[in-house]
């Protein structure tokens, strides 16, 4: 399975959010920008903060949305991230529906998706690191 390439149509989807109501990509379309990351499959305080933090940041023109596929329950990640203050969409992928649709055999991924609907950046790396510099250079290079 091949990771989608820039250029491509972002598939469109729709999955629950442990962070507020179910997630539809197809809503961002014509408003702002996606930036999806496929999270690592264990959690990173740091790499969580600093997600948070480029979250936060770009709110006005990307929304960040962070794909999991491995939780130890739902009620229990939403608490924990609560508790972390987690104002972002975080799905839950438990199928690896949307992890197929992307090509993503494994995390971490990131897709960086304009208003359009078309994929203008796409990376992956390790298992265990998020590149939150990169996503945010991908972020000043490709979103007005």
């Amino acid at each position: 399975m091949a990771l989608l390439s820039t250029g491509t149509p972002a598939p469109t989807f729709k999955g629950m959010n442990l962070t507020g109501p179910e997630v539809a990509l197809e809503n961002y379309q014509g408003k702002k920008s996606v930036c999806l990351v496929f999270a690592p499959d264990t959690v990173d305080p740091a790499q969580t903060t600093a997600l948070k933090a480029l979250a936060a940041k770009v709110q006005d023109k990307v929304e960040v949305v962070t794909v999991v596929r491995k939780i130890p329950g739902v009620p229990m990640a939403k608490a924990f991230l609560q508790q972390l203050g987690y104002k972002f969409p975080v799905v839950y992928d438990s199928t690896m529906t949307v992890f197929k649709s992307f090509g993503v055999e494994a995390p971490v991924a990131v897709f960086l998706i304009d208003a359009n609907g078309n994929i203008v950046y796409a990376m992956q790396s390790g298992p265990f690191k998020v590149d939150i510099k990169a996503i945010g250079d991908a972020i000043a290079a490709n979103v007005p």
